[in-house]
């Protein structure tokens, strides 16, 4: 009696600990601007006012493939170049590990930055989605119907000509990073 006592004290104590982990989020980009790095910080800075997760905010050329494979979220931002990812995305992307499907399952979500209204950002977040569809991931888009494919902002075009994301911009990167923390803790309790 008291040896299956201790063994439901060690199975309910083991449960407890492994509920208490925080979840990981992983926010990777790659900008030559600052623009991209700016959505990129309000993503992660959503995902931290989640109770019990921690953010790793890396740019492509930091984020090992650890950082990947330890991560229950991965949000990967671009610039949009030419109507589509930037090289330097893509060369990160085609360097995930894909033998044995080691991603699958794990939440993903996109956001990307441009210098004009229709100037490709939507065909960046759906490239970038669809990267993370062939690993099986499964994706989160924003918190608002304006965000359905995650976040984006522009810069180059009246009245958004600033050099800088608006503010507008910002919020929809926070409430991004705030969504995919709140579905992670959700999907992996």
């Amino acid at each position: 009696m008291k040896k299956n006592f201790l063994i439901v004290a060690f199975l309910l104590l083991s449960s407890s600990i492994l509920a208490q982990q925080p979840k990981t989020i992983l926010v990777v980009y790659y900008s030559s601007s600052g623009n991209t790095q700016l959505m990129a910080e309000a993503i992660a800075e959503g995902a931290t006012s989640v109770e019990d997760v921690k953010v790793k905010l890396l740019r492509t050329d930091e984020a090992s493939e650890k950082d990947i494979l330890d991560a229950d979220a991965i949000i990967i931002g671009s610039p949009v170049y030419n109507a589509s990812v930037a090289p330097a995305v893509m060369e990160y992307i085609n360097s995930w590990p894909f033998e044995g499907k080691p991603l699958k399952n794990k939440l993903g979500a996109a956001f990307s930055t441009g210098g004009g209204i229709s100037i490709g950002e939507e065909l960046v977040l759906q490239q970038l989605i669809q990267a993370m569809l062939i690993q099986g991931m499964i994706i989160v888009g924003g918190d608002q119907t304006e965000s359905a494919f995650g976040a984006s902002g522009i810069t180059g075009e009246a009245p958004f000509d600033k050099g800088k994301l608006a503010p507008i911009f910002l919020e929809k990167g926070f409430g991004l990073g705030k969504r995919v923390a709140e579905v992670t803790k959700k999907f992996n309790p």
